[in-house]
């Protein structure tokens, strides 16, 4: 019996994509859009996960929950557990255990309601804003470089897809809007929060 080839490489190499005359070159796959766009952002989230932000293990200093609470509160100002609920869908209960390790860390600060409303609300501390910060100068480098040989417009669409994408999935599913604030030239927001 005939072993499958290896699909390691050496260090600093990329393994191939798939083996040469293999089932992967065979294998039929739908090709409406729906199911390529289905199958497509499936493998583009397994991709992200290796992204810096989304995983310490992989050489980042945030976790993938830290890296989305900082973000979010930063982009949106002071917000409570209920209004991070709305826009993520976790449970109070998850994301209480998820803020209470931010503030543990030094990372996220718990505040009376600047707005005068009865509920606490979490904001991002200075170290905070910096490492997600870091991270995602981080992150858009890794992007910089995977579409460095693409038209600008090409990345701007895909941008604008994926907004259109989200902001979609935020309607159909009852879900707050994640902030995004008005675009800044430099690809950041306008709203006074994105350097925390």
């Amino acid at each position: 019996m005939e072993s499958a080839p290896s699909r390691t490489a050496p260090r600093g190499r990329i393994a191939p994509a798939h083996p040469a005359n293999s089932a992967w070159q065979t294998a039929r796959m739908p090709a409406d859009a729906i199911s390529i766009l289905e199958y497509e952002s499936m493998i583009f989230g397994r991709h992200l996960a290796g992204f810096p932000g989304r995983s310490r293990r992989r050489g980042g200093v945030l976790d993938q929950s830290a890296y989305t609470l900082l973000s979010l509160l930063q982009a949106g100002g002071p917000t409570s557990v209920a209004e991070l609920a709305a826009m993520t869908g976790l449970d109070a209960s998850t994301l209480t255990r998820q803020t209470a390790a931010l503030q543990r860390s030094g990372l996220a600060d718990r505040i009376p309601d600047p707005d005068g409303g009865k509920a606490r609300k979490f904001r991002v501390t200075d170290e905070g804003a910096r490492l997600v910060d870091e991270e995602r100068r981080a992150s858009r480098t890794a992007l910089d470089t995977l579409t460095a040989d693409w038209p600008e417009n090409d990345r701007a669409m895909l941008g604008a897809l994926l907004a259109r994408l989200n902001m979609a999935i935020e309607a159909h599913s009852g879900r707050s809007a994640w902030p995004r604030g008005k675009r800044g030239s430099d690809g950041g927001t306008e709203s006074g929060t994105e350097a925390g």
